[in-house]
């Protein structure tokens, strides 16, 4: 009887385990680009400030965290910083919003926070939004993960800019 009981507890909890374990979906990237860009002629980048927003949500530390990392992802593909004027601006968003999964196999959902990273670029010469990437996924809690995981984000992100990773980087990365 006991061995009945144990395997009426067992199984379910790890069915259970099996589900959660499946709700790390994957980072999904998007991205939107205006073909009348000129990236092979980009060569230097500025970073237009976070959005009051993202300045009110999100604590310092962790937006220089961001910049820093996506900053060298930037360099790797050809672009220099420059503090202002550069040949495109770049600005980062960060979005936070309630989700939920529905799973097919089990009567039940998942509830949690999902953030997204949005890098836009902007054309100075011509004024036009030219290149948009955002990468979605299930926000991590722990600062310190999040900090741990943001090159692999940027880099994803990164995979779908028009022009390739220079060779050995830009030597203006830190």
């Amino acid at each position: 009887m006991d061995a009945i009981m144990n395997r009426n507890i067992l199984f379910p909890a790890l069915f259970a385990v099996a589900l959660l374990s499946a709700c790390t979906a994957p980072i999904r990237v998007y991205t939107d680009v205006d073909e009348s860009g000129t990236f092979d002629s980009y060569t230097t980048y500025s970073f237009m400030d976070f959005t009051e927003g993202n300045q009110k949500t999100i604590t310092g530390m962790e937006l220089e965290r961001i910049r820093v990392i996506f900053a060298r992802e930037i360099e790797q593909h050809g672009l220099r910083f420059v503090e202002e004027n550069g040949d495109v601006s770049i600005q980062i968003t960060v979005y936070h919003r309630e989700a939920t999964d529905r799973y097919y196999y089990y009567p039940g959902r998942y509830n949690y926070m999902e953030r997204a990273i949005a890098v836009d670029l902007y054309d100075n010469q011509t004024l036009k939004h030219v290149w948009h990437g955002t990468a979605v996924g299930e926000l991590e809690n722990d600062p310190a993960k999040r900090a741990e995981e943001l090159p692999g984000v940027a880099a994803k992100i990164f995979e779908q800019y028009p022009v390739q990773p220079v060779e050995g980087g830009n030597p203006g990365v830190n």
